[in-house]
C-alpha cells in the first residue's frame, strides 16, 4: 500500500492531488525527519510541488492588518518546510540552510516592522526632532541572528534603539520614545504571540541595556553613554555579532560604529581577559550543575565552548587586528 504509515490527513492530501510517485517519495522522506513538515503540508497541500523552489519574500498587505499574524505564520511555516526538504534532499549545504533560516527571520522582522511603521504613521505621523529632522528606529539582531547562522528553532535576540528624541507630526502627536516603544512592542507581539497557527519567532529582548528591568529601547546617545560607563564584559561578547536587521539600517550601522570601541579595544585589556575567565568559569559551573557534560551544545568541546573560544580571541585581539571583526562563527573560526 503506497500510503502505509502516513497520517490520514496526508493520505487525503495525496489522494486529492492524484499524487505522483515523486510526491509520495517526498512525503515518506519528510516523515522520517520532521512531523512539523508533515503538518505544514497537510495544511498547505500546494507546497508539495514547491519544495525545491527558492524561499519567497514575505508580503503584508496594508489593507489586511487583522490578517498579518496568520499571513506571517503560514509564510514562515511554508518557507521553513522548504528548508527542511532542501536540507534532506542535499540541495543546500549546512551554511546555506543557516542563511536560509536567517533570511526567514530577517524577512519577518523587516517586513513586519515596515508594515507596523506605516500603520502608525497613518495615525501619529512621522517623528521629528526640534529642527524638523526625521528620527528613526533600528532593530539590531544579536547572537546567531546577527551572525547570519540562525538555527531552525532558535530564538531571535533583539535590541531596539532610536536615533533621537522629538515628537510625531500627526494629528495624534506622541513623543519619540513612546512612539518607538509601541512599535517595538507591536513587532515583538506580532512575531512571538502564540495563535491557533503557532508563532513566527520567539523574540528575546533581554540583552538590551539593563536587561529585562531596563527600558525597551534607548536613544543612540543613551546607548553610547551606557556602554561607556556601565557596559559589562559579557555584553562585549554579546555585541560581537550585533547587526541591523530591520528598521533604518543605515542608522544602525552608524550606531555600531559608535559602539565599536566598547567591543573591540585597541590595546590588550587584562581586565577583559579576567572577565572572560570568570565568564568561562560560570559556564563550566552551570554545565556541572545541570549535569550536561556530554551535551552537544553545552558540554565540553560542544558548540557553546567553540563559540566562546573563538569570540574570546576576537575580543582580545580584534581591536588591533580588524580582520577578526567578523560576525559569523564559521567565518571567524577560519
Amino acid at each position: 500500500m503506497p500510503y502505509k504509515g502516513l497520517p490520514s490527513t496526508l493520505v487525503q492530501v495525496l489522494e486529492a492531488r492524484n499524487a505522483t510517485q515523486d510526491d509520495i517519495n517526498k512525503i515518506q522522506q519528510l516523515a522520517k525527519v520532521s512531523d512539523f513538515a508533515l503538518d505544514v503540508i497537510a495544511k498547505q497541500p500546494d507546497l508539495l510541488s514547491q519544495l525545491e523552489q527558492p524561499l519567497l519574500a514575505l508580503q503584508l498587505p496594508a489593507t489586511q492588518e487583522s490578517e498579518w499574524p496568520s499571513i506571517i505564520r503560514r509564510w514562515r511555516s511554508a518557507q521553513s518546510c522548504k528548508l527542511i526538504w532542501r536540507d534532506i534532499a542535499k540541495i543546500d549545504s549546512v551554511q546555506q540552510t543557516l542563511l536560509g533560516s536567517t533570511y526567514i527571520a530577517e524577512q519577518a522582522l523587516s517586513v513586519a516592522f515596515d508594515a507596523i511603521l506605516k500603520s502608525m504613521q497613518a495615525v501619529h505621523g512621522v517623528v521629528r526632532n526640534e529642527a524638523g529632522q526625521q528620527q528613526y528606529m533600528v532593530v539590531l539582531g544579536l547572537g546567531k541572528l546577527g551572525g547570519g547562522e540562525l538555527n531552525f528553532s532558535s530564538d531571535v535576540d533583539l535590541v531596539y534603539a532610536f536615533t533621537g528624541h522629538g515628537m510625531s507630526d500627526g494629528e495624534r502627536s506622541i513623543a519619540a520614545e513612546t512612539y518607538f516603544t509601541r512599535l517595538g512592542q507591536r513587532l515583538a507581539n506580532l512575531l512571538d504571540d502564540v495563535t491557533a497557527e503557532g508563532f513566527s519567532h520567539r523574540v528575546d529582548l533581554r540583552l538590551r541595556p539593563f536587561g529585562a528591568s531596563g527600558r525597551l529601547l534607548l536613544s543612540f546617545n543613551a546607548m553610547e553613554q551606557y556602554f561607556q560607563t556601565s557596559g559589562r564584559d559579557w555584553e562585549r561578547y554579546a555585541w560581537l555579532r550585533a547587526r541591523p536587521v530591520a528598521g533604518h539600517i543605515e542608522s544602525g550601522m552608524h550606531l555600531l560604529e559608535l559602539l565599536k570601541p566598547f567591543v573591540f579595544r585597541r590595546y590588550l585589556d587584562f581586565t577583559a581577559i579576567d572577565g572572560l575567565r570568570e565568564m568561562k568559569s560560570k559556564i563550566e559551573k552551570e554545565v556541572q550543575r545541570r549535569d550536561v557534560m556530554d551535551d552537544l551544545k553545552l558540554g565540553r568541546g560542544g558548540i557553546r565552548e567553540i563559540e566562546f573560544f573563538v569570540q574570546a580571541m576576537q575580543i582580545i585581539y580584534g581591536g588591533r587586528t580588524k580582520s577578526l571583526q567578523l560576525k559569523g562563527l564559521l567565518a571567524s573560526l577560519k
